[in-house]
């Protein structure tokens, strides 16, 4: 999405003020080409919900892998005692 730019308006605006038409005519395309690359709120919705996607994706696999973890964990703790206590 493209922000409105009136680059008459605007070179003319430079112009009145005493800019010369070449150096008007140069930093307006350059403000215009700036304005190509800029985010609209809507780009930052969109960044917003999929950063949060994301978040929620990596929380559910740090949960699953923090309770396969617990498991093997308590396993082996449960070998260790049942060896010790076996002998």
């Amino acid at each position: 999405m493209t922000v409105q730019f009136d680059t008459l308006k605007f070179k003319k605006q430079l112009t009145a003020v005493g800019i010369p038409q070449g150096q008007a005519e140069g930093v307006t395309e350059a403000v215009r080409d700036s304005f190509e690359n800029l985010a609209t709120k809507t780009d930052l919705y969109i960044l917003e919900a999929k950063l949060l996607n994301s978040q929620n994706i990596m929380k559910n696999d740090l949960i699953k892998w923090m309770v396969g973890l617990s498991f093997i964990q308590v396993g082996l703790c449960l070998s260790v005692v049942l060896s010790f206590h076996s002998n």
